[in-house]
């Protein structure tokens, strides 16, 4: 088998299959009401998008291929962690339920898809999973548009939505703090290594894009607005 494309097919076999499994099997093992089987099918339709839409959706070529991006490995398995300590902690401890987190994870959750596939559609033809590593993308240039001209990484920004909204639906604190404290920090670590490739490849271009745009955070747009505001 080839070594590059092993941990890419485990990241979608674990996506596909593992986790949805542990979640149906999750919710027969311990009997909960209805919300119980709703959570675990929609747990498992959530996981099942995101691996199609990371590893299938990309415009690189040759994109199930693994060429040792680091960033891309850790926060997987991460992300994949997260999904089996919140499906753990919501059918083995019993605790009231917050309408209101749960609220405020779904209008997360949505904002996630909003930004996910704004930053998608602006990259267009360089939407790439394997920012950081071999380059797999012919023609690249810095993108400007869209979200880009607010953000300079809007799907990591829904990404960091995404992760703290599945906690907040299944009122699962430890995975929660799981998310805010070791998922979003390697996100952000994997930006600012995606950051330093950047640079290399556009050099002053991208520096002075930097000082432009803020990096996950609308920044200099606030800034003018306050300026504006005077």
């Amino acid at each position: 088998m080839n070594k590059k494309i092993t941990l890419v097919k485990f990241f979608m076999f674990a996506g596909n299959i593992l986790v949805p499994c542990y979640a149906i099997a999750m919710c027969i093992l311990f009997k909960r009401t209805f919300g119980g089987i709703s959570f675990a099918l929609f747990i498992s339709a959530m996981i099942m998008e995101r691996a199609w839409e990371t590893f299938k959706t990309s415009k690189e070529q040759h994109r199930e291929e693994f060429h040792g991006d680091w960033t891309l490995a850790v926060v997987t398995f991460s992300y994949l962690f997260l999904f089996i300590l919140t499906i753990t902690e919501f059918y083995l401890f019993k605790q009231s339920s917050n309408i209101y987190l749960a609220a405020l994870g779904v209008i997360l959750l949505g904002s996630s898809f909003r930004m996910r596939f704004w930053g998608m559609a602006a990259l267009g033809k360089q939407w790439a999973v394997h920012a950081v590593g071999a380059q797999k993308i012919r023609k690249v240039r810095i993108v400007k548009v869209g979200p880009y001209k607010y953000i300079r990484h809007p799907i990591y920004l829904g990404i960091i939505f995404e992760e703290l909204s599945y906690p907040l639906i299944a009122n699962a604190n430890y995975a929660l703090f799981f998310a805010a404290f070791v998922c979003i920090p390697l996100v952000v670590i994997r930006a600012l290594t995606e950051e330093k490739f950047s640079v290399r490849r556009f050099g002053e271009k991208y520096l002075s894009y930097k000082k432009e745009v803020g990096m996950l955070f609308p920044v200099q747009l606030l800034k003018n607005n306050g300026h504006s505001s005077f």
